[in-house]
């Protein structure tokens, strides 16, 4: 019987050669085993040349990473926040001759300077929504023929003295007093006011009027200062170029040039304003003959903001990637409207939709105003809550255009006011009705000779535009009252059910109510195409981009650019987040 033994192996040393000796050695020696720079450098000695490729490649992918890393960390933690400074500088073409909230509104130079230095009531936001100023709380009551509102107790002048519920209606007093025409008076002729105590005031209405509070967004004037100007001197009174307001702005000084004209007027932040307090501690307005210095001055960097630049005028504007072109919605409404009593063709509605079928309203939007502006499809403004996004307006159809008669039977003249890009649309709309087969003739009028036109209602077809304002209350524009050389219903549309919903809808009470009912108002307006609506123009505020803080997608009034004045800034400091 064989007996298995253990088989052991007796394994010889492996050599060492004298390069382990070496590493050996030099570990011994070494205090740390991590590589410093001086042996580093010795990498190469140690490693053949595929893996020194590897380690640098290693190295670099690191390095990389790490800078990128960082770069993610600082855009992510470090933060620029604005801080109080800097004087913004805006250049404006005109000068301002009356800057008092009665006589602002017919002027916007006036009206911008206005709304910096005086408080109202209520305002408008960035975005075009009412909200409060002075004003704190409003009470409707039930029958929403009373207005009950509570004003700031901590708004002062700026000479230092308390504005109280005593100065609004003081003002108001003055707007409705006819001695001193105000053009606000008729807005609010029909209105009593009265004051509850310092800082509550009531307004009574005859009857409801659901759009009131748009009436109040007028500036307050401080009683203890124009009591003593008569209606005689209210409009020549040195107050209306030093004028004493409560608004986040007051005037610092002016600057005349050798004419006698305001050459530069000063404003400086307003350190006891009620609101919040702007981060700019002032801003300059320069006024210019004409517009291309003040494009010039634009160009020069003398100036950071310009007011109002039409879009034909954009590309003189050089270091375009330095510049913001705010495009804010106004409402307008531009469109074209028949007059079916003076030419009789067009009392046809086949012919009317055959003439708003061949018009290509994109296309000239784009060819004019390069594709800026909004299109319109009713007589509502698109971006407003109570715009009715289900109607069906007419839209561009040369096919159906071509296959009825209707259009090819009809000559008409087209009237318009010969200023901006105005006769520039007439002419493409000319020639879209002339390759349907209509005969067109353009005829171009000025605003003096518009007015008479109007008035007279002495137009077949005129292209013009409607200022429908914040609310969405048309009634002055279509309903049958309007009608005449004291209304403003151009196109002369009578329908009794859309006058009953424009009546009913300026009255209710609830918001809901107005809503549906103006809803089914712009169903039947567009359907029974008293009008070819157009386009909606927006207002280009141009302003560098060294101010920031600027938003907005739509104003009332060229004046509320300035409705988030208090967030613009020039200057910042860094800040890390964790």
């Amino acid at each position: 019987m064989k007996t298995s033994w253990p088989i052991f192996r007796f394994l010889s040393p492996r050599p060492v050669s004298q390069a382990d000796v070496d590493k050996k050695l030099v570990y011994n020696l070494a205090p740390r085993k991590v590589p410093n720079a001086n042996q580093v450098k010795y990498l190469r000695k140690f490693l053949n040349p595929r893996e020194f490729l590897l380690v640098k490649i290693c190295v670099l992918v690191i390095l990389i990473n790490a800078v990128y890393l960082l770069t993610v960390f600082v855009k992510s933690h470090l933060q620029y926040l604005p801080v109080a400074g800097g004087t913004y500088i805006e250049g404006i073409v005109g000068y301002p001759k009356t800057i008092n909230p009665l006589y602002a509104v017919n002027r916007d130079i006036d009206s911008d300077l206005s709304y910096l230095i005086f408080s109202r009531l209520l305002k408008y936001d960035a975005d075009g929504r009412l909200v409060n100023d002075l004003a704190t709380k409003i009470d409707i009551s039930p029958d929403a023929k009373q207005y009950t509102i509570y004003i700031h107790d901590d708004a002062q002048w700026h000479n230092g003295e308390k504005l109280t519920a005593e100065d609004v209606l003081f003002t108001f007093n003055l707007i409705r007093d006819p001695e001193y025409r105000s053009p606000l008076r008729p807005a609010l002729a029909n209105v009593q006011a009265e004051k509850i105590d310092d800082y509550t005031i009531k307004f009574t209405l005859s009857e409801p009027y659901a759009p009131f509070l748009e009436l109040l967004t007028f500036g307050i004037l401080p009683k203890n200062i124009w009591s003593g100007i008569s209606p005689s001197a209210a409009t020549v009174s040195d107050l209306n170029l030093k004028p004493v307001g409560s608004g986040p702005y007051k005037l610092q000084n002016f600057l005349r040039n050798k004419d006698g004209d305001l050459k530069e007027y000063r404003l400086v932040v307003n350190e006891k304003y009620y609101g919040p307090k702007p981060y700019l501690k002032g801003i300059n307005f320069i006024f210019f003959a004409d517009r291309q210095e003040a494009i010039k001055s634009m160009n020069d960097r003398q100036i950071l903001g310009l007011s109002y630049l039409p879009i034909s005028s954009h590309k003189e504007l050089l270091a375009q990637n330095s510049l913001y072109f705010h495009e804010l919605i106004q409402p307008q409404i531009v469109a074209l409207f028949f007059n079916q009593e003076k030419n009789k063709r067009l009392a046809d509605k086949d012919a009317r939709q055959a003439l708003g079928a061949a018009l290509d309203r994109n296309q000239i939007i784009k060819d004019v105003f390069s594709g800026i502006y909004p299109i319109a499809d009713g007589p509502i403004l698109k971006n407003s809550p109570f715009y009715n996004n289900q109607i069906t307006p007419v839209t561009f159809s040369p096919e159906v255009t071509a296959s009825t008669t209707k259009a090819k039977a009809i000559s008409l003249t087209l009237t318009v006011v010969d200023t901006g890009s105005n006769a520039a649309v007439a002419e493409k709309i000319k020639a879209y009705w002339e390759q349907a087969g209509v005969t067109v003739t353009l005829k171009k009028v000025s605003g003096e000779q518009a007015a008479n036109i109007i008035k007279d209602r002495d137009f077949e077809v005129i292209l013009y535009g409607e200022s429908v304002g914040g609310d969405p209350d048309i009634y002055a524009f279509w309903h049958s009252s309007q009608i005449g050389s004291k209304g403003l219903n151009l196109a002369g549309y009578n329908n009794p059910e859309a006058d009953r919903l424009l009546l009913e809808a300026r009255t209710a009470v609830s918001t809901a109510d107005r809503l549906a009912k103006y809803q089914k108002l712009q169903e039947i307006i567009v359907a029974d195409l008293p009008a070819i609506f157009l386009y909606s123009p927006t207002y280009t505020y141009v302003q560098s981009k060294e101010l920031g803080g600027f938003s907005g997608t739509m104003i009332i009034d060229p004046a509320d650019r300035f409705s988030g004045v208090s967030n613009w800034y020039l200057k910042t400091h860094k800040k890390f987040t964790w």
